[in-house]
C-alpha cells in the first residue's frame, strides 16, 4: 500500500492527490464507460431475449409433440374400446341369433294354433229349418172348426216348440265350446307375448350396445380431430394412470424389499460367504438376483397371457410356442417360490442358532436352541410369505407397462413447464440487464459527482454570459440603426 503513495512521509496528501487524479481519470472516461455499460446491457438483454425465444419455441415444439403423442394414444385406446365392443356385440348377436330359429319356430307354432282355434271359433252355427215360414203359412189358414185340423195345428205347434228348444240347446252348446276354445287361447297369447317381450329385450340390448359404440365413435372422432377438450381429457387420464401405476410400483418395491430381506440371510448358507462383488457380499447379490428373476419371469408370464405387450415379436409366435414360454415362466415362478419358502424356514433356524450362539458367548446360562417344531406360527408365516411374494411381484409387469406408456406424457409436460419457466426467467433477466446497465451508468456518475457538479456550474456560468452578451447586442442594435 505504501508503494502507491506519492509521498510516503505524507500519506494524506498522497491519498488526496490520488483521489483527484482518479476523479479526473474517471471524468475523462465517463462517455466511453457509459457506452460500455450500454453495450453490456444490450448484449446481456439481447442474449437473454434470444434464450427466452428459444425456450418458448422449444416449449411449443414439445407441447405439440405431447399433443400428437396424446392423440395417438387416445386413438389407440378408442380403437381398442371400439374393437372390444364390436367383439362383444358379435358374441351377443351370435348368442341371440342362435336362439332366433327356435324362437321363430315357437312363434310360428303358437300363431298357427291360435289361427286354427280362431277359425274354429268363427264357424257359424247352422240355421234351424224353415219352421217360421211353415208356421206362418199354417197360421194364415182359415179356421173351419174341424177337430182334425185343430189337432194338426196343435201337433205342429208342439213340434215347432221342440225344434226350437233343440236348436237353442245346440246354439248354447256351440257357444260353450267356443268359449272353452277362447279360454284355451289365453295361455298361448301369454306365451306369444313373452316371446315378443324376449325378442324386444334382445333388440334393446343390441341398441344399447350400438349407443355405446356411437359414444366411442364420437370420442374417437374428437380425438382424431385433435380437439383441445378431448386432448386434455386424454392427458388427464394418462396422468391418473401414471400416478396410480407409480403408487402400485412403490407398493411392489416395498414387497420386493421385504422379499429381499427374507432371503438375504439364509442365502449366505448357499453361496460362499467370504466372496464379494463390488464391495457387496455374494449372498446379498444372489438374493437380489433371485428377486429380479421373479420379476422377469412375471413379465414373461404376463406377456404370454396377453396382459402386457413389452415384446411385439413374441405376439407373432405360434400359440404352441407361446404356451411353452408360459409354462416355463410359470414353472420358474413356482420353483423360485418353493426356494424362497425353504429359505424362509431356514432363516428361522439361522436366527435361533445365532441367538443361542450370542447368549453362549456372553456367558449366559445354558441356552439350548429351540426346536422349530415347538413354535410353528413364525415358520409357517414366513414360509407362506416367501411362497406368495414371488407371484405378487410377478404382477409388477402391468403397472410397469402403464408407467412406461404414460411416462412420456409426464416427461414432456415437465419439460414444457421447465422451458416455459426458463423463458420467463430469461425475459426477466433481459429486463434486469437493461435496467442494470442504466443503474451502473448512474452509479458511475455518482463516483464522479464532484467533477460533474463543477462541469454543471461552469456550463451554467458560460450560458449566463452568453445570454448577457446576446441581450447587450440586442440593446445596441436599435441605436445603430437610428444613427444610420
Amino acid at each position: 500500500m505504501e508503494s502507491l503513495y506519492l509521498w510516503p512521509a505524507n500519506p494524506a496528501a498522497s491519498l488526496l492527490v490520488l483521489a483527484i487524479l482518479a476523479q479526473v481519470f474517471l471524468y475523462a472516461a465517463r462517455h466511453p464507460m457509459h457506452r460500455a455499460f450500454a453495450a453490456l446491457g444490450r448484449l446481456l438483454s439481447g442474449g437473454f431475449r434470444v434464450a427466452a425465444r428459444f425456450c418458448k419455441s422449444v416449449s411449443t415444439a414439445i407441447a405439440q409433440r405431447d399433443r400428437e403423442m396424446l392423440a395417438d394414444a387416445g386413438k389407440g385406446d378408442a380403437e381398442a374400446r371400439i374393437a372390444r365392443e364390436f367383439r362383444r356385440i358379435e358374441g351377443t348377436y351370435s348368442k341371440e341369433l342362435a336362439r332366433y330359429p327356435d324362437l321363430h319356430r315357437r312363434m310360428d307354432e303358437v300363431t298357427a294354433k291360435i289361427d286354427a282355434d280362431y277359425k274354429e271359433c268363427s264357424t257359424a252355427t247352422p240355421t234351424p229349418p224353415g219352421w217360421a215360414e211353415a208356421t206362418a203359412a199354417v197360421a194364415k189358414m182359415e179356421g173351419s172348426g174341424d177337430r182334425v185340423v185343430h189337432k194338426l195345428l196343435e201337433e205342429i205347434h208342439r213340434t215347432a216348440k221342440d225344434a226350437e228348444k233343440k236348436a237353442l240347446s245346440e246354439v248354447r252348446e256351440t257357444n260353450s265350446k267356443r268359449h272353452k276354445i277362447l279360454s284355451g287361447m289365453a295361455p298361448m297369447w301369454k306365451e306369444l307375448k313373452n316371446l315378443v317381450v324376449e325378442s324386444g329385450r334382445s333388440v334393446t340390448k343390441a341398441l344399447e350396445s350400438t349407443k355405446r359404440i356411437d359414444g366411442y365413435m364420437e370420442s374417437y372422432e374428437k380425438i382424431r380431430k385433435s380437439e383441445p377438450k378431448a386432448i386434455r381429457a386424454v392427458g388427464w387420464a394418462s396422468t391418473q394412470l401414471f400416478v396410480v401405476s407409480l403408487l402400485v410400483l412403490a407398493i411392489a418395491m416395498g414387497g420386493a424389499f421385504v422379499n429381499f430381506n427374507l432371503i438375504a440371510l439364509p442365502m449366505s448358507e448357499l453361496v460362499p460367504s467370504g466372496s464379494r462383488i463390488g464391495g457387496m457380499p455374494v449372498s446379498t447379490v444372489a438374493a437380489l438376483v433371485v428377486v429380479l428373476m421373479e420379476i422377469a419371469a412375471g413379465i414373461f408370464a404376463m406377456e404370454m397371457l396377453g396382459v402386457t405387450s413389452f415384446f411385439p415379436k413374441l405376439e407373432n409366435l405360434p400359440a404352441s410356442r407361446r404356451r411353452m414360454i408360459l409354462v416355463v415362466s410359470l414353472g420358474g415362478l413356482v420353483l423360485l417360490a418353493g426356494i424362497e419358502c425353504s429359505l424362509a424356514v431356514l432363516r428361522e433356524q439361522i436366527v435361533a442358532s445365532a441367538t443361542a450362539l450370542k447368549s453362549a458367548l456372553a456367558g449366559a446360562a445354558d441356552h439350548t436352541v429351540a426346536d422349530p417344531a415347538s413354535s410353528r406360527i413364525p415358520v409357517v408365516g414366513q414360509a407362506v410369505l416367501g411362497f406368495i411374494l414371488p407371484f405378487i411381484l410377478a404382477m409388477v409387469a402391468v403397472p410397469l407397462e402403464t408407467l412406461i406408456a404414460t411416462g412420456g406424457h409426464i416427461a414432456l409436460s415437465i419439460a414444457t413447464g421447465l422451458f416455459l419457466v426458463s423463458g420467463t426467467l430469461s425475459r426477466l433477466l433481459a429486463q434486469g440487464a437493461r435496467h442494470g446497465a442504466e443503474a451502473l451508468r448512474h452509479g458511475y456518475d455518482i463516483l464522479i459527482v464532484i467533477p460533474l457538479q463543477i462541469e454543471r456550474i461552469v456550463q451554467s456560468n458560460m450560458g449566463k454570459g452568453e445570454r448577457e452578451g446576446r441581450e447587450g447586442r440586442a440593446a445596441l442594435r436599435p441605436q445603430t440603426e437610428g444613427r444610420r
